[in-house]
């Protein structure tokens, strides 16, 4: 039996903790010890608390010093979570190699968590990450752009990771560590694998070793989707609150969908005035697997999970990404031809949208092909598989 510890530092989707939930389970069945050093309390209190010790991760500034407006790799992600202040981030270092000196574990394992992976390897502990694509980015030097569709210069990305190392190692010496030569170091030796599939890598699969696409785990988790009695297609919206919600909302009260709505971050009394026959708000988590499996098409910022379940379950979506991940999934699934991708903040526009959403042949069609590629996959499966393979690595 070995103690070991599940880390999330970056990120802020119910997704970390979900699949956390599930990969502990998995362990404790095998009878290791799970402890949990997480970047938001409040999220894995509602998934985590039963399965073992749940504290708060030592987290990234609210704010970078200098953030980039737009980042064009794994390295401007770095340097806006606190890798541009040597001083900050050696203290967040140095408590997370403290924490895991005190809670005396055997190894770690990591989901979007990379100063908890360097403060691992500086202590020599066996380590692994794993979760969503973009959380595991091909070590490749320089890392490859989040830019698909435009042309940054390898020169560009070279001498941003090199001033992102520079910062870094400046934080390493004050801690009397060694310094790295490369931002790829943080993942050497690491044994990672992404909870996803090819056609929906946010970076270019062929940079990707083989078998290190597992596929979607069953993640389920909330309340049966409880869709009014209405007629209309079914349509479920899973949302944050953004710029784009107030002109969204405005454009689900005027349509004729029959609407099943969560908003994560928002009480259900202040959206009430949108409410209206065949629009129903939730302030419960539903399952999101079943909401897909019974809705005609879905609306959501595009999380990682949400995206893949929508498309395994043959759905077409509207999708309105907040953030660089998000965005390039929903470029991805726009690709694939099953997707909307919008950030308008015109009603009228939306509800032309929403109309294409559901009465395109061709977003449903596109969508069911991806369903049927993946019908096959025993989901079950793929936990048990990914635990067995990452003790014997450790």
């Amino acid at each position: 039996m070995s103690r070991i510890l599940l880390a999330w530092e970056l990120g802020g989707s119910y997704g970390h903790v979900a699949t956390l939930r599930s990969v502990a389970r998995e362990l404790r069945a095998r009878g290791h010890d799970c402890l949990f050093a997480v970047r938001d309390l409040r999220s894995a209190e509602e998934y985590l608390p039963e399965l073992g010790p749940l504290l708060q991760g030592p987290r990234p500034p609210e704010r970078s010093r200098s953030p980039v407006k737009v980042q064009a790799s794994y390295a401007s992600l770095l340097h806006n979570t606190g890798f541009d202040d040597p001083v900050e981030l050696a203290g967040r270092l140095r408590a997370w190699q403290e924490l895991l000196r005190t809670l005396r574990v055997d190894a770690m394992l990591a989901n979007h968590a990379p100063v908890a992976l360097l403060a691992a390897r500086a202590l020599g502990l066996p380590r692994a990450q794993f979760g969503a694509s973009f959380c595991v980015p091909p070590v490749t030097a320089p890392f490859p752009s989040f830019l698909p569709e435009a042309s940054v210069r390898d020169a560009v990305l070279r001498h941003n990771e090199a001033k992102v190392l520079q910062a870094l190692n400046q934080a390493l010496d004050r801690l009397r560590q060694a310094p790295l030569d490369g931002l790829q170091q943080i993942f050497e030796g690491c044994h990672s694998r992404i909870f996803g599939y090819r056609e929906l890598d946010t970076y270019d699969p062929a940079l990707r070793e083989a078998g290190i696409h597992l596929g979607l785990p069953d993640n389920s988790h909330g309340d049966i989707p409880r869709w009014p009695s209405h007629p209309g297609p079914r349509v479920f919206c899973y949302l944050r609150a953004s710029q784009q919600l107030q002109a969204l909302m405005q454009a689900l009260q005027a349509s004729r969908l029959n609407l099943l709505v969560r908003i994560t971050d928002l009480p259900p009394e202040k959206l009430q005035p949108f409410e209206r026959p065949g629009l129903a708000i939730t302030g419960q988590s539903v399952d999101i697997r079943q909401a897909a499996e019974s809705c005609d098409a879905m609306i959501h910022n595009s999380p990682d999970g949400t995206t893949t379940e929508m498309l395994l379950a043959g759905k077409p979506g509207l999708l309105v990404p907040l953030d660089m991940e998000k965005s390039l999934l929903a470029w991805r699934s726009q690709q694939l031809g099953a997707a909307l991708v919008s950030g308008d903040t015109d009603p009228q526009r939306i509800g032309g949208l929403l109309e294409q959403l559901v009465e395109d042949d061709t977003l449903r069609r596109n969508a069911q092909a991806f369903s049927a590629r993946y019908r096959g996959q025993d989901r079950s499966a793929v936990l048990p598989a990914y635990v067995d393979d990452v003790l014997a690595s450790l």
